[in-house]
């Protein structure tokens, strides 16, 4: 086994080191490594801050709280019930405390209750897809019946509990003395009043929602009459157990009469509360005195406090109130404290009408009107409409300036909440900082709310109209709710790590509040029964502070304060405080739910007709486009309430109708508007050259349409709409579609995309069309079989090889090139190249005879035989150039023959004869033009066409099988053949031309030897022809026909050229030196006008159109001249 030596490792590295040289390569690879690291930091650090980018919510984003995959719920729970929160050494103590918190919280129960279950199934009822038809609402009703029996269990639990307190309260409160009377002798339980107002508002809620909900009372009672019609004939329905049809119909009436006829409250407070013998209450004068001495507390800090910027969830509390004081009135029959009502009533003028559940509208002086008819007596008959139409105009006066003060309070308040900096001092003033700005923005939605709520339910009401200036405020108040409801969703990982100390300093405060009391009492060792109540009181209130601030233990602590406050300790600056701090217990304890309801913008599901105008208001100033995604966020608030409806198999189809709705006034009022106006400014933009009239900014204003494509994609309940894509498949589309009904626009719209992307940002799709022409004319065996038409409808150049449609109905001219002969004859064969010089040969046969004719006729020929004779005696006068005069007098001459309906002369059909002749000719040539074309491309793949090997020979050398000879003898034919019409081709001019000379120069055709004569009369025709064409083209004349609007026509060039050739005819023609004759013609008439111009003394630039249609007319039969000689050169011997 070998050992491990240090010593000779330490001289194996020395000797190692003195070996070593560096060369530099350990510290290139260092470097490289260096900058690799260095890259991938910044790779890595690019992709880091594009997922921070992300998933950063900005302030301007309203965010689906529903769609958040972790959430934070801060509602504290706990084990413990009430029987182990109340434990004190004083037996009578905690019975009495444990009941009534029992009872309150028995009472919170039931509203949470009605809340979550009952209020949103019977508010949804019929709404969205309207009362159904009948058979339909029958099932609906049969669906919703079980609710109902459940509606009616509740509301019967309700009086239970309603019962057991007055029956609780008569125990205590009476004139013999017990235990409990001593106990409560000073004692106001106002909590235990206030759980009482919260029952009488869950009743009045109910009798409002079912009052108001007209389609549940109509589907009742349809239901009911087929229960009757069906009880009448229970055979006809194969009904078998008549008895439960009895039962069922009794059922119905008895819910009918509980609920649908708005009567749950007034059930409720009549009912009977006495039990002779053991309770008594409507004599119980102590009774009376503390229900009226509570009822008169509470109505103060109504009185003081609902109409205060602090004022919190007082308004809420009114309908309890209310349902309170009538049940005071009902159960005492005691009216007499005029003065009272008189300032209840006060505060309704005040209050004119209070939402106590999403579209659910309680009016006071309605309640009053119905529940307490005699007492409006004390105050007269006020005139309860026209009260609530002067507050309806004071909210409308008002409405905007509060909004713009809402508005700037929000925004600093957002601004607050997201800094999350304080100017406290310690850790303590830092946290009481939190909870004041925590509160601020709970008061600021419930004042906020409260306004939106009040605008909308007032009109409605009173069916006042209601401005469009006032909608767009409308949901801006819309637009503040979820604005502050995501602030504190974005601030919620801040308030639950700081929520536990926000807590523990409250109960520090109210704490110290009661240290005052404990301190009166301490160092003490007699103490009287109340002051030992209260003593155990603070202990315990001490105890439950101590712990989670759950509503049990609220509920407790409350009615210790009540026993707290009999011993007159406290100011009424310090109850105060305290009462302020046990509310913000309660909203720190529940803050989710708080902040949902203050924020809550169910209302505008019932006003959703008012959202095409905000819409269209959003259009008109797209500056305020970020403002749509807490519109759609508020609007969405209504789900839940849609989720609940028990009436449909399927409550996903209700939401999918209302957002389909939304979607459609998006799209009507936001999107179509926007593809149409973006497309018409780009087309602006790109058409700027045809001086269109422009928009004056400073009437119809600059919209910044750039404004709704930078929103991100806005989130739509279950989808997403992205507002630039549906722009950019708009524009993809429409150019598209477009583009490919006119081709030739293709620049215009790749233009318009370009100016789309710079402008708008927009990244539109390449359309990929054919940009110009397309490879695939008309085909060749099309051609051949109406040559006829062909050379009557198509014009031909004899530069390009081309043909030009003369016409078309569309903004498109067909035209076909080499290029489409040259893949027809790929398609066909090459074989169809002589079909086609057979069919031109018959169409030349036909339009040589119809040639023919015309010289034979004897006014024709006697004019030209005249005007030769002419020529040829005055040849030497005359310059040995054709007269001009000549042609001008034939040309007349010829017109006096007689003209046809379209204006045309004789000597017209005769040009256009020659031209239909030319065009056949261009025809042949572009065909054989074509040919060598298509043999080209084919042969490309043959490296030397001089040195062709034989295939045969090759295969016949090797001994290959008679298969593959056969198919190199084949090969070898085709290669052949394609070399033979590349390097040679056929001359078919040639070939036309010896097919007719010979007839044509036959002495029975004497009358054709004068052709060449009537050539300048048919060349002054031609230009005439063509200036008119083109002069009505450049004008764009609509009046003319489009047969005229040419701007080329080689074909009778070439025409005039093969006739002169068949009949020998050249050299006659060049006799006659037309051109030179033409050309000193133009020099001269211009020296003319010019001449004159100057004696009459008139201005060069005022003769300047005369020049220009000399010059101009020259220019013409220079054209003419250039293509006549082109034309020749392809009949050369």
């Amino acid at each position: 086994m070998s050992s491990y030596n240090p010593a000779s490792n330490s001289n194996n590295n020395e000797e190692y080191k003195f070996d070593a040289f560096e060369d530099g390569s350990s510290k290139l690879v260092g470097e490289q490594q260096l900058t690799k690291l260095n890259q991938f930091a910044v790779d890595y650090a690019q992709q880091i801050w594009k997922i921070e980018e992300a998933l950063d919510d900005s302030l301007n984003e309203a965010w689906d709280i529903n769609i958040d995959p972790v959430s934070l719920h801060m509602k504290p729970h706990e084990q413990q019930d009430l029987i182990e929160l109340v434990k004190t050494d004083h037996k009578m103590f905690n019975k009495v405390i444990l009941v009534f918190s029992s009872l309150c919280n028995q009472a919170r129960i039931l509203k949470e209750t009605a809340e979550s279950k009952f209020y949103h199934p019977l508010t949804i009822f019929g709404e969205v897809t309207g009362e159904a038809s009948e058979g339909d609402v029958q099932i609906e009703v049969g669906k919703i019946l079980p609710f109902m029996i459940d509606l009616s269990a509740f509301v019967n639990r309700c009086y239970s509990l309603i019962r057991n307190i007055v029956s609780q309260f008569a125990s205590i409160y009476h004139s013999q003395k017990n235990i409990h009377t001593q106990f409560f002798k000073g004692v106001h339980l106002q909590a235990v009043y206030y759980s009482l107002v919260d029952l009488f508002t869950v009743l009045i809620t109910l009798d409002s929602i079912l009052i108001q909900n007209n389609a549940l009372a109509s589907s009742w009672g349809r239901y009911l009459r087929m229960v009757k019609s069906v009880k009448s004939e229970p055979g006809k329905y194969s009904v078998e157990e008549e008895e439960k049809l009895w039962h069922l119909e009794k059922l119905l009436l008895s819910i009918k009469g509980q609920l649908l006829e708005g009567f749950i409250f007034q059930e409720c407070i009549t009912q009977e509360f006495e039990f002779p013998g053991v309770i008594e209450v409507k004599n119980n004068k102590i009774l009376k005195a503390e229900f009226l001495f509570n009822v008169k507390a509470m109505f103060g800090l109504l009185a003081t406090k609902i109409m205060d910027s602090s004022e919190l969830y007082l308004r809420e509390k009114f309908p309890g109130f209310l349902g309170l004081y009538s049940f005071y009135l009902s159960l005492f029959k005691d009216i007499t404290d005029k003065s009272f009502f008189k300032q209840v009533w006060e505060i309704t003028k005040k209050v004119p009408m209070v939402a106590i559940h999403t579209n659910v509208f309680w009016f006071p002086a309605d309640f009053i009107s119905v529940i307490m008819p005699g007492m409006i007596k004390i105050i007269g008959n006020p005139n309860i409409m026209e009260a609530r139409k002067e507050y309806l105009k004071v909210i409308d006066r008002e409405f905007a300036a509060r909004v713009k003060s809402y508005y700037l309070q929000v925004s600093r308040w957002m601004v607050r909440m997201e800094s999350g900096s304080t100017n406290r001092g310690t850790l303590w003033d830092a946290n009481l900082s939190k909870v004041g700005q925590i509160i601020q923005g709970i008061l600021l939605s419930y004042h906020v709310s409260h306004l939106l709520k009040t605008m909308i339910g007032l009109h409605m009401n009173l069916t006042a109209p209601l401005k469009s200036s006032d909608v767009r405020k409308l949901f801006q108040c819309a637009e503040m709710l979820k604005a502050i409801q995501n602030t504190f969703h974005r601030r919620s990982a801040m308030i639950s790590a700081h929520i536990s100390m926000m807590i523990q300093h409250l109960t520090d405060i109210i704490n110290d509040k009661l240290n005052v009391v404990r301190n009166k009492f301490a160092g003490r060792t007699n103490y009287s029964e109340v002051e030992l109540d209260v003593i155990i009181a603070l202990a315990l209130t001490s105890d439950l502070l101590g712990g989670v601030a759950t509503p049990e233990r609220l509920t407790v602590i409350k009615l210790c304060l009540n026993v707290i406050g009999q011993v007159n300790v406290l100011k009424e600056q310090d109850i105060e405080e305290l009462r302020i701090h046990i509310k913000r217990l309660e909203f720190l304890s529940d803050i989710n739910n708080t902040i949902k309801h203050s924020c809550d913008c169910s209302i505008l599901f019932w006003s959703r007709d008012l959202f095409p105008t905000y819409l269209q208001y959003l259009y008109q100033n797209p500056n305020q486009a970020t403002s749509l995604q807490y519109t759609l966020t508020g609007l969405k608030d209504i789900v839940t309430c849609l989720e609940k409806s028990i009436h449909v198999d399927n409550p996903i189809n209700l939401i999918d109708i209302y957002r389909n709705e939304l979607e459609d006034m998006i799209n009507k009022n936001i999107i179509h508007p926007l593809e149409k106006d973006i497309e018409t400014d780009l087309r602006l933009h790109i058409h700027a050259f045809l001086h269109v009239e422009e928009k004056d900014p400073f009437k119809t204003g600059i919209k910044e349409f750039g404004k709704f494509l930078e929103l991100k994609p806005l989130r739509f309940f279950d989808k997403t709409i992205d507002i630039k894509s549906r722009i950019a498949h708009y524009l993809d589309s429409t150019f598209y579609n477009l583009n490919t009904v006119a081709l030739f626009d293709w620049k215009t719209y790749s233009e318009m995309r370009n100016m789309a992307f710079y402008k708008y940002g927009l990244k539109l799709l390449e359309v990929h069309l054919p940009g110009a022409t397309l490879e695939q004319g008309l085909d060749v065996l099309e051609i051949m079989r109406n040559i006829h038409i062909f050379v009557s409808r198509y014009n031909y150049n004899l530069n390009n090889q081309i043909f030009i449609q003369r016409s078309s109905n569309s903004k498109t001219l067909n035209t076909i090139n080499i290029t489409h002969i040259s893949n027809s004859i790929r398609t066909h064969g090459s074989g169809i190249m002589n079909t086609t010089i057979n069919f031109a040969y018959r169409f030349l046969v036909q339009k040589f005879s119809v040639f023919s004719e015309f010289l034979f006729d004897d006014q024709i020929k006697s004019r030209l035989y005249k005007n030769i004779k002419y020529f040829r005696e005055n040849k030497e006068q005359l310059g040995n150039m054709y007269p001009y005069e000549s042609v001008s007098e034939l040309e007349r001459d010829i017109r006096q023959l007689g003209v046809t309906d379209q204006g045309l002369t004789f000597l017209d059909h005769f040009r256009i004869l020659i031209t239909h002749i030319g065009n056949a000719m261009g025809y042949i040539r572009l065909v054989r033009s074509g040919g060598l074309h298509y043999c080209s491309n084919a042969i490309k793949f043959v490296p030397d066409l001089k040195h062709i090997p034989k295939f045969e020979d090759l295969v016949q050398k090797d001994g290959l099988s008679v298969e593959t000879f056969e198919s190199a003898k084949n090969l070898d034919a085709v290669i052949a053949n394609l070399s033979d019409n590349t390097s040679e081709g056929t001359e078919y001019f040639k070939m036309l031309v010896n097919v007719f000379a010979t007839e044509f120069r036959n002495i029975n055709n004497q009358h054709l030897r004068n052709f060449y004569a009537i050539v300048p009369a048919l060349t002054v025709n031609f230009i005439d022809h063509m200036i008119n064409a083109k002069d009505k083209l450049f004008k764009k004349s609509k009046a003319i026909g489009a047969e005229t609007l040419q701007f080329t026509d080689d074909g009778f060039a070439i025409g005039v050229a093969y006739i002169l050739k068949l009949l020998d005819q050249n050299k006659d023609f060049d006799s006659l030196h037309w051109f030179e004759r033409i050309q000193k013609k133009c020099e001269d008439d211009q020296k003319r006008m010019l001449a004159e111009a100057a004696s009459r003394g008139i201005k060069e630039d005022q003769n300047h159109l005369a020049v220009k249609k000399v010059q101009n007319y020259q220019m013409e039969f220079d054209l003419f001249k250039y293509s006549f000689s082109g034309a020749r050169i392809f009949f050369k011997d």
